[in-house]
């Protein structure tokens, strides 16, 4: 009997739990950020999660932080 309990009783929950999450909408927010890197940085040669790496003519190794967080980027030459 308590076995039978238990059991109606996971079930209910997963069904539950179920028509929650299958019910649940997620909306989708973005922000947009223009960052402005000089043309002496030279071109790009890498980048991540947090951050863009530029190399120069010289062999000069700049690195441009991008700030945490779901952000997209503009980015143009300043001539």
């Amino acid at each position: 009997m308590q076995a039978r309990i238990l059991r109606m009783t996971i079930g209910v929950a997963l069904l539950l739990t179920g028509y929650m999450v299958g019910t649940h909408t997620s909306t989708s927010i973005h922000a947009e950020m223009k960052v402005s890197v000089p043309a002496a940085y030279g071109g790009v040669v890498a980048g991540d999660s947090a951050s863009l790496w530029f190399e120069d003519t010289t062999g000069t190794l700049r690195q441009v932080t991008i700030p945490a967080g779901s952000t997209v980027f503009t980015i143009s030459r300043q001539r």
